[in-house]
């Protein structure tokens, strides 16, 4: 977010072409999730970060560039992109506690 400035608006009404809010927050969700991955690859080959991100692409149906204009969009909007990020963090937080749940519950199965 340090590289965006702008003023601070709302997002009144934004061109067709950028991303959805909701969908943004998805998408760089699974893209810190996979840069993860490629920086906790030690056992195996190195990821390839590129793939990475155009699997990510892939699977939203969005052209890397798109992303990268709407992220610009938002960077506009200050308010608008922390409440997306806000929703990453949400959501990368709920990943986390449900991982560490089923970690949990592992090591009791396996104490028994």
């Amino acid at each position: 977010m340090s590289a965006c400035s702008g003023g601070g608006k709302k997002v009144a009404s934004k061109p067709d072409w950028v991303i959805d809010e909701k969908k943004m927050a998805n998408m760089i969700v699974d893209l810190r999730i996979v840069d993860a991955a490629t920086y906790n690859n030690n056992s195996g080959p190195p990821r390839d970060k590129a793939k990475d991100w155009y699997f990510v692409m892939k699977k939203y149906k969005v052209e890397d560039s798109i992303f990268r204009q709407s992220h610009d969009y938002y960077c506009k909007y200050p308010e608008v992109l922390e409440s997306i990020y806000e929703d990453v963090l949400d959501k990368l937080s709920e990943m986390q506690a449900v991982n560490a749940e089923n970690v949990g519950l592992v090591d009791t199965l396996n104490q028994k």
